[in-house]
């Protein structure tokens, strides 16, 4: 078959782009694009928007999220995702299910051009199937790295076997793609550094954001903050958005908290999120007396999520380890919401873009203290908080990510 080229405008440089219809692309995951529950499934989701926008073929290969669950699904943009069957089962014994998953697969699905992979464990066994394509790897973060952060330290020596083991998966992932897409120079650096990825295979693409839809706007701050918080909701609410594990550092936020109780006792905190040292995370918040102050939400719906961030007066991202972006930096900011963070990972980018947000010295609760402190001390107006979700739209524009993402694959056709 002949290659179908349409030519159009990109709606956001104007100039004329190809479209090649009977380019098939393949985009591997280790997260199901049925529902977004986090930066993973949002960037799959926006990802593959993204190549469809740009005419190509798109399929969807992931591993099955539950044993139960179906193995072949249609989304609602056309695209099917397929599930290679999965125990769920951890360490080898899992590998080696997902390795005889995917030959199995890989036997009566090809045809494709080009490979996306978002994540490295199913597009390892798809590499042990025999599968060799042009493949853009993209990186948000290392596997071995987030294991280590919960057993790393203290492990066993059979954790730190896990940890090389998975560090050799991820290197051969790695160093076979054809190119590398990250979002931040932190992450580029990183890529370099572990695993010896040369620099000019490495594309960086800052994550984008979406503007606030403008009847979003329009809601009632104060009616939305009585709604949420109510005989507190003329107090200062600070809020945060983590899985509540220890990299994400809301012990830190906790610790910090008690310490900014001190001298500003009206202040509130909000944790959403969920995970499993939730029960530590409330332990530790009563042993500071600080129950009364700082509310865990657990999991709430993105329309909830957005409320919070519409209603809140500050947004903390405390992180201990491995932020290697942050989207959720441009949800608060989008929102109007000035975010207070640690210094570590992408974060001096990615958070101190923007003269309203914070940067603490220090990844400590002293530091993220101080840097609250001196943030209620001139809390921005409505006008500026304005002009921050304006100008997070403009400079993160989701339009700059994607020609990055589809120019490295256009190289790779």
């Amino acid at each position: 078959m002949g290659i179908v080229v349409n030519e159009s405008l990109d709606a956001t440089t104007g100039v004329a782009i190809l479209r090649q219809r009977d380019k098939r692309v393949l985009v591997v995951a280790d997260v199901s694009a049925e529902d977004v529950i986090g930066g993973a499934e949002r960037m799959l989701h926006h990802h593959i928007r993204a190549l469809l926008k740009d005419g190509l073929d798109v399929t969807l290969v992931t591993r099955q999220p539950k044993p139960d669950a179906p193995l072949r699904l249609c989304l609602p943009s056309g695209v099917v995702e397929y599930r290679l069957p999965f125990s769920g089962q951890r360490g080898w014994q899992g590998l080696q299910e997902l390795k005889a998953s995917a030959k199995a697969w890989w036997q009566t699905h090809q045809g494709f051009d080009v490979i996306v992979a978002e994540q490295p464990f199913t597009m390892w066994a798809l590499m042990q199937a025999g599968c060799t394509l042009p493949r853009l790897q993209v990186c948000h973060s290392f596997a071995f790295e987030e294991y280590a952060t919960r057993h790393g330290l203290g492990g066993s020596w059979k954790q730190q076997l896990v940890i090389a083991a998975m560090r050799r998966l991820e290197t051969s992932v790695y160093q076979s793609a054809t190119s590398s897409l990250v979002l931040s120079q932190f992450m580029c650096e990183r890529l370099q550094d572990f695993f010896s990825i040369k620099q000019n295979a490495i594309r960086i693409a800052a994550g984008g954001i979406n503007p606030i839809k403008s009847d979003n706007k329009e809601q009632d701050k104060s009616l939305l903050r009585q709604t949420l918080w109510g005989e507190t909701a003329n107090q200062p609410h600070i809020i945060t958005l983590r899985n509540l594990v220890p990299r994400t550092g809301v012990d830190l936020l906790i610790q910090a908290a008690a310490i900014v109780h001190v001298d500003r006792p009206d202040v509130m905190w909000d944790v959403m999120g969920d995970g499993k040292f939730k029960t530590a995370l409330q332990g530790l918040s009563v042993e500071l007396s600080m129950q009364d102050v700082i509310h865990f939400t657990g999991f709430l719906s993105e329309n909830k999520v957005n409320e919070y961030m519409m209603a809140a007066d500050a947004f903390m991202l405390p992180t201990r380890s491995l932020e290697g972006f942050g989207l959720v930096t441009l949800e608060a900011n989008v929102h109007g919401l000035p975010v207070i963070a640690t210094p570590v990972g992408a974060n001096p980018d990615v958070v101190g873009w923007h003269t309203l947000n914070h940067v603490a010295e220090q990844a400590t609760p002293d530091a993220l203290a101080q840097a609250v402190l001196t943030y209620l001390a001139n809390t921005p107006d409505e006008a500026q908080r304005k002009n921050l979700s304006k100008e997070t739209a403009n400079y993160f524009s989701w339009g700059k990510h994607d020609s990055v993402l589809v120019n490295a694959i256009r190289l790779m056709l």
